[in-house]
């Protein structure tokens, strides 16, 4: 069997210390059908010349320069724009992929043609190599996705494998800071792709102290739930689907206190939508 091409797409700024592994880590794939997209987003350090000798080594490497700083959602789009793979994964540039990670993956969606997207388990690392924690608790059925999407990002996104389609037919990543791959997967959700999780550590997902807080990240998450919510519920005039929504996904108590407290203000946006 003809293993369909895979684009791996890794974007890269000032990654000098961790890049060489991370490519590394992807050259050394078991999985040998890959076109590895490097993009160097205008780097000022010596990422570029790392990847130019990375290159020289596996012909499969396509090595991209950004003429402006386009930041990682138009770098994403870019790569998948210019990728030829029937399947796109991501990674990046300071992670380590376990050697037979898109081998596991893509045997998992050449089996199962119904998923559509794919992630994994991972082990976080520190700047040093260090074991600091371990993610094991990812859903892997679709339906416990989709529960755990309406509160938080059901997936690894650098541990990502989806079919072309997949980014292609929903636009790409939108600019939304800290949160562009989380609003895709509910765009995904709401269009009908399915999604799987394997129950297995395919990834070192390095962690930097210097990386976003949590609490940034949670105030990104929450302006993806809110904008859902009104894009889906209530501009598209679907309140009864809306309170459908509650009940399916057994939203949090206080969540529904939340709700009960503003249902005036909500049937008044519903009303002027009418």
């Amino acid at each position: 069997m003809i293993e369909p091409l895979v684009s791996v797409i890794i974007p890269c700024y000032n990654a000098e210390k961790f890049v060489e592994k991370s490519v590394r880590s992807i050259m050394e794939q078991t999985y040998k059908n890959l076109e590895i997209i490097v993009i160097n987003d205008c780097s000022n350090d010596s990422t570029k010349k790392i990847l130019l000798e990375l290159q020289k080594e596996d012909s499969r490497i396509v090595y991209i320069e950004n003429e402006f700083n386009l930041k990682l959602p138009k770098t994403l789009n870019k790569g998948i724009s210019i990728s030829n793979g029937k399947y796109i994964a991501r990674m990046d540039a300071d992670d380590i992929s376990f050697y037979n990670r898109i081998e596991k993956q893509m045997d998992f969606l050449l089996k199962n043609s119904c998923i559509d997207m794919i992630s994994a388990n991972y082990k976080v690392i520190d700047d040093l190599d260090n074991i600091t924690a371990i993610s094991s608790s990812l859903p892997t059925e679709h339906r416990d996705i989709i529960n755990r999407l309406t509160w938080q990002s059901p997936f690894a996104h650098p541990l990502v494998i989806g079919k072309r389609s997949f980014f292609i037919n929903l636009g790409g990543y939108r600019d939304i800071h800290y949160a562009e791959d989380y609003d895709m997967w509910i765009r995904g959700w709401l269009e009908g792709y399915r999604f799987a999780n394997l129950n297995e550590i395919l990834l070192y997902y390095r962690h930097h102290d210097n990386q976003m807080t949590d609490k940034k990240y949670n105030a990104a998450n929450s302006h993806c739930i809110r904008s859902f919510l009104w894009q889906y519920f209530i501009k598209e005039k679907n309140m009864r689907l809306f309170l459908g929504y509650i009940m399916h996904f057994k939203l949090p108590f206080i969540f529904v206190k939340k709700l009960i407290h503003f249902r005036r203000k909500l049937m008044f946006l519903y009303k002027s939508c009418v």
